[in-house]
């Protein structure tokens, strides 16, 4: 028989324990027949005790709390507002596990091995070539012609020009087959090397038949003038003398700059001649700076220039380019004073001397035209869809005056002018290098498992990690003193765009380059969306123009790559920002790599002490409690939502009971995928025995304690905390869902701390049994069965 009374002043329980002990005696004959016997008597014993459940060693009957003990104060806490008392157990420090591989598990996958192939070629300054060529051809002043000289008698005062005294000059690329020069303006050359131009040296001979004095009709000397086609005076001069009979008299007029022709006229001022007299016209060489002839049968124009530079502005020092396609604008202008009919106009490539190989395509353009005249220009449009160009062309030109014409003028700077330009797309460039830059974009992809770079500022920080550029192949034939691969989304501190890394190492013509690692300790990567952009620049060798020999000519083509092997690997996440798909990590250990956590194996499995109940559960059987909490405290600064699924198992001894939820928002389901993961020993824990609960993350990276109470309403704590377990034995996996934003945030260390407390108050549901040693002294009663016998 037992009973409980219980009120705020005075809490004790009384036992009554009765016991009933039996005596016995067996007849067992040890010798002959006797007639005295023995009788054994049983009979129940029964004890009568009585406890209290607190007090102390001065108390009226013994406790099974002593409350005298420091032991109490932390064990128990009485309420102010009803001074009800519970009984606490406090564990400030509970190893609930870690989620440091949150970081490893998240970012499985970010790392890369992946090939990069571009084309360093296109898009740079190379790709293209501005090809720019031509020559102008004037006619030139013609060397002055041969001296003449005419004689004519002084029939007539005004005797025309001479026709025969004007010769026909001999230009550059016009020949012309004519009879005379109709007239010409000389240049305003008084001498040429030395020698006296543009002169006219007039003799005056007074036949000695003629008594009379050559006068200018005033007593002074004779005067010569000389008019132009217009009748325009354009010199005029005195001879030195009057001349006498037999005598003469010779003046020189300087004709530089003027206009002489077939309608010019010589007019002397004199008096006292008769026919006999004699004027000599001594012509010097006459240089002229335009002619116009007569009666032309034909006319032939030429123009041709070797080795003419076909180097536009901004092109490199190339030798010969082939081309993929493309056109060069030929132009023809016709500065001549007559149109032109061109028969050929040919333009060649001048290997004379070259680098270029044997095997170079070549140019041979050859075009013809109707007529182009005074002034104009003629376009032809050339496919170099299959040729190539050297560095140096040749080109001439033929043509001639597409009609008949009796008169044809020519001036020394008439002229034509050949021209060739056009910006050419390159499929092999033959050149030697000097310093130009070569750029190209690239990118692979990063594929993690369970996050994605969906924002720009979004990054994995690395405590570790390597860049490796393996197999690095350059095609294109040329050296690089300096190549750059820029990793834009990889940067280093402070992480702005200007921090990309870079790795920079020359090429060697015609070699491939070992590229050392690269330590990607301290370093971001930001994918965003999941792709890293990649920058490549080269910057070419310098070939000095002393050293431009065939062995130095360099060669690339358009579609020279290259190629490496890129992997980022080996890599320790100190921290990342990014969006998340959910995914599971084991809290506890997975210490054997089964998969499974199990409950049985302390490499497994973490527990805490409940040390305040040591000693009860040994004395009390069958307590119901009612109105227990436990309440887990995490602390953390992890930047995603978490939701905790564990096995929680009291143990006392060899009993096992489990802290189990209930309910939608703490129990286990059969079907989730969680539910599989938990052992106890070979034996599956079955799903209603386990328990989930939520845990926000933190807002930011500065920690923050979330709260987990667990009653009976939510859990079968009041049946847990009823074993009075000494110890909590956990597993436990944690789903990561990231924030309401589906984004998560962990920094390296991560807080995850526990502490656990529970509080059982002192009220209990139906009766219970406490066991209890005690010292019973039963000699008294052989004395009286000794006395009967």
């Amino acid at each position: 028989m037992s009973f409980f009374q219980y009120s705020p002043a005075t809490t004790w329980i009384g036992v009554f324990a009765t016991t009933v002990l039996l005596f016995g005696a067996c007849d067992v004959p040890t010798s002959g027949p006797s007639l005295e016997t023995e009788t054994d008597v049983n009979t129940p014993v029964v004890v009568n005790k009585t406890f209290s459940l607190l007090g102390g060693d001065k108390s009226q009957h013994e406790p099974l709390i002593d409350t005298t003990t420091s032991q109490f104060d932390s064990l128990f806490t009485v309420a102010e507002s009803d001074q009800s008392l519970s009984i606490e157990e406090e564990v400030s420090s509970l190893d609930i596990g870690s989620l440091d591989q949150a970081l490893d598990e998240a970012t499985e996958g970010v790392g890369t091995d992946t090939s990069l192939s571009e084309t360093v070629i296109q898009g740079s300054s190379l790709a293209t070539q501005n090809v720019d060529t031509g020559f102008r051809q004037e006619n030139g002043v013609p060397p002055p012609t041969p001296p003449a000289e005419e004689t004519v008698k002084l029939v007539q005062t005004t005797i025309p020009f001479p026709p025969g005294l004007l010769v026909i000059p001999e230009f550059d690329g016009v020949n012309i087959d004519a009879d005379r020069v109709k007239s010409g303006t000389l240049t305003g050359e008084e001498g040429v090397n030395g020698e006296p131009v543009n002169r006219i040296t007039f003799t005056l001979f007074n036949d000695s038949d003629n008594p009379a004095t050559l006068t200018d009709g005033d007593g002074n000397p004779p005067v010569i003038k000389i008019r132009d086609e217009n009748g325009d005076v354009i010199a005029s001069k005195s001879f030195g003398a009057t001349i006498g009979p037999g005598d003469d008299e010779s003046v020189e007029v300087g004709i530089a700059g003027e206009t002489l022709g077939e309608n010019s006229e010589l007019v002397l001022v004199i008096d006292g001649n008769d026919q006999e007299d004699e004027l000599t016209v001594d012509l010097s060489p006459l240089r002229y700076q335009q002619v116009t002839l007569g009666g032309v049968d034909q006319v032939r124009v030429e123009a041709s220039q070797t080795g003419v530079s076909t180097r536009g502005a901004g092109s490199s020092q190339f030798a010969g380019i082939e081309m993929r396609s493309g056109t060069l604008q030929l132009s023809v202008t016709n500065n001549l004073s007559f149109p032109v009919e061109i028969d050929t106009l040919l333009l060649e490539n001048n290997l004379q001397g070259s680098a270029l190989p044997g095997t170079f395509p070549t140019l041979n353009v050859l075009r013809s035209s109707g007529p182009i005249s005074s002034g104009a220009t003629e376009t032809f449009e050339i496919d170099l869809g299959d040729r190539g160009i050297a560095s140096s062309v040749d080109a001439s030109l033929k043509g001639t005056l597409p009609q008949s014409s009796n008169t044809v003028t020519i001036a020394a700077d008439g002229n034509v002018e050949l021209s060739a330009s056009g910006s050419l797309p390159v499929e092999v460039l033959y050149f030697w290098p000097d310093g130009e830059q070569v750029h190209a974009q690239g990118q692979f992809e990063v594929q993690p498992d369970r996050i994605s770079f969906d924002q720009p500022n979004d990054f994995v920080e690395l405590s570790g990690g390597t860049l490796a550029l393996d197999n690095f192949v350059s095609e294109p034939q040329v050296g690089f003193a300096s190549f750059k691969v820029s990793f834009a989304d990889i940067r280093s501190a402070p992480y702005d765009w200007g921090d990309s890394l870079t790795v920079e190492f020359p090429i060697d013509a015609e070699t491939n380059p070992e590229v050392d690692d690269v330590d990607l300790s301290d370093h971001r990567l930001s994918p965003t969306g999941n792709v890293v952009d990649i920058h490549l620049q080269g910057i070419l060798e310098t070939i000095p123009p002393s050293n431009r020999t065939a062995s130095t000519l360099r060669v690339v083509r358009f579609e020279d790559e290259v190629r490496t092997d890129v992997s980022v690997g080996n890599l320790d996440v100190r921290a990342l920002r990014a969006g998340v798909n959910p995914f599971s990590i084991d809290v506890t250990e997975d210490a054997n790599d089964d998969g499974k956590l199990d409950l049985s194996d302390l490499d497994e499995a973490s527990q805490a002490s409940f040390s305040g109940f040591d000693g009860i559960a040994e004395s009390v059987e069958g307590l119901e409690v009612a109105g227990s909490e436990l309440k887990f405290r995490i602390t953390t600064d992890v930047g995603t939502d978490a939701q905790l699924y564990a096995a929680l198992q009291g143990r006392d001894g060899t009993s096992r009971t489990f802290l189990a939820g209930t309910g939608n928002e703490k129990s286990v389901s059969s079907t989730s995928p969680m539910a599989g993961d938990f052992v106890d020993g070979s034996t599956p824990i079955a799903s209603e025995d386990l328990i989930q609960f939520g845990i926000d993350g933190a807002p930011t990276d500065d920690p923050v304690t979330r709260s987990i109470a667990l009653t009976s309403e939510n859990s079968t704590v009041d049946e847990f905390v009823s074993t009075l377990p000494t110890s909590l034995r956990f597993v436990a996996q944690a789903r990561l869902t990231g924030d309401d934003d589906n984004r998560i945030r962990l920094r390296r260390p991560l807080t995850f701390d526990a502490g656990l407390s529970v509080s059982m108050p002192v009220r209990v549901n139906g009766s219970f049994v406490v066991e209890d040693t005690i010292d019973a002294d039963f000699s008294a009663v052989h004395e009286r069965d000794s006395a009967r016998g």
